[in-house]
């Protein structure tokens, strides 16, 4: 939380217990939060802070957020994001070195199993290597699963740290759905680029063995933007104004996110066929979802549905199934290298020398976001390269209440 700078308070009831507060305030709910929590309150359904991995005041030499509603490009910095918080502090040690506009192509392992160097190519497609003690690859569940693949060679010949046959196995989102409906009354969306609250009383219902849990996240830019609406009004000249006016800010909206189980038939793989810029294969993504899934979506659309029955809302209806931009478990974690890529600090199996960071390690999913999770893998695996780089002794004492965590290998 420190390390991001993250916003909220603890008034969600389903949530694990926290050993400390948060480091920033929480942003105050939207003016569309007031709607939804008073039909919240009516059906007895809980309504709480979204926690935000961005300024509420200003925190880090970064910004307050200023409510720009552009978060996908944050003006001001004040949206957490690692081109303005860890890689300015490590290059600033003088120990680090950042090389841009770089594509990998393949890591290089030796007969001993471990890596030795790290090919890449700039635009010129010139191969160049980097040798180093410790590989950290962090490319996110697709990538780094395809990086995976594309360095076999003869002591891993399907795939670096591949000997489970498990990289690119079991990849896993998020089933998403919006469920939207019109008011009368005027919401004033996109005012913020973000949403400010949420409920997660469905994300550990005592039936998980039937269907899946969901979380609702009631969203401040929902429903057509004036851009939108005015090519398909009919109207024109003086009269289009108006008709815009009229139509615009009056749409509520709540999107779901369900749990997923793991699947061994959705894969990363490569795709033989078709080869990017420097003539690698790309990607091949196979990924579905079944019964359990849709079950927990059918019920999440249900309960968004009543919640916006009871605002009045008409036109109510759902978007198609769509899947987050979450790429969990093609290189999960696990104790057995049979059965599992990396451990529980993240090191490959099969290559010493190796860490894979990133939600591809997720062996399951709950219908959370992952992102602080991942991040406290990665601070977690970095604690430990740091031991190992030191030569310092790698096992450490249970951990005290009330001490920072850091956890043993």
């Amino acid at each position: 939380m420190r390390a991001l700078g993250v916003a909220g308070t603890p008034d969600d009831p389903w949530a694990s217990a926290r050993s400390t507060a948060f480091p920033l305030p929480p942003f105050p709910l939207s003016f569309s939060d007031g709607f939804f929590a008073g039909a919240c309150r009516t059906l007895g359904i809980a309504l709480h802070h979204v926690p935000q991995a961005r300024n509420s005041v200003a925190y880090g030499g970064r910004s307050p957020c200023h409510a720009c509603g552009t978060c996908h490009v944050c003006p001001i910095g004040a949206k957490a994001s690692t081109d303005l918080t860890h890689i300015p502090q490590a290059v600033a040690t003088g120990h680090a070195d950042v090389v841009t506009d770089a594509t990998v192509l393949r890591l290089e392992a030796d007969g001993s199993s471990q890596v030795r160097s790290v090919v890449y190519a700039g635009a010129d497609r010139r191969e160049r290597r980097l040798s180093a003690r410790i590989f950290v690859v962090a490319a996110g569940g697709v990538e780094t699963a395809r990086l995976l693949l594309l360095s076999a060679s003869p002591v891993f010949p399907r795939g670096l740290a591949n000997r489970s046959g498990l990289v690119g196995r079991y990849f896993t989102s998020h089933p998403m759905i919006d469920v939207t409906g019109r008011v009368a009354e005027r919401v004033y969306p996109y005012r913020i680029g973000f949403s400010t609250a949420m409920s997660s009383q469905f994300t550990a219902p005592r039936d998980r063995g039937r269907r899946g849990a969901f979380l609702l996240e009631f969203q401040n830019s929902a429903g057509p933007l004036p851009g939108e609406i005015a090519p398909v009004s009919g109207t024109w000249g003086k009269a289009l104004g108006p008709r815009v006016r009229e139509a615009f800010g009056r749409t509520l909206g709540i999107r779901i996110y369900a749990e997923q189980l793991p699947d061994a038939a959705n894969t990363v793989t490569l795709n033989r066929g078709v080869t990017d810029y420097f003539g690698n294969p790309v990607p091949h993504i196979a990924y579905g979802i079944g019964p359990y899934e849709r079950a927990a979506l059918k019920e999440a659309e249900e309960v968004a549905a009543k919640i916006l029955a009871t605002l009045g809302a008409e036109d109510i209806r759902s978007s198609p199934l769509g899947y987050a931009s979450h790429q969990l478990g093609t290189h999960r974690m696990g104790g057995d290298p049979a059965s599992s890529v990396v451990n529980a600090n993240l090191r490959a199996h099969d290559v010493p020398n190796l860490y894979l960071v990133g939600g591809g390690t997720f062996v399951t999913v709950s219908s959370s976001p992952p992102t602080l999770t991942i991040a406290a893998l990665a601070i977690r695996t970095a604690d430990h390269i740091a031991d190992v780089y030191r030569g310092h002794q790698t096992t450490r004492p249970a951990h005290r209440p009330g001490a920072p965590a850091r956890l043993a290998t």
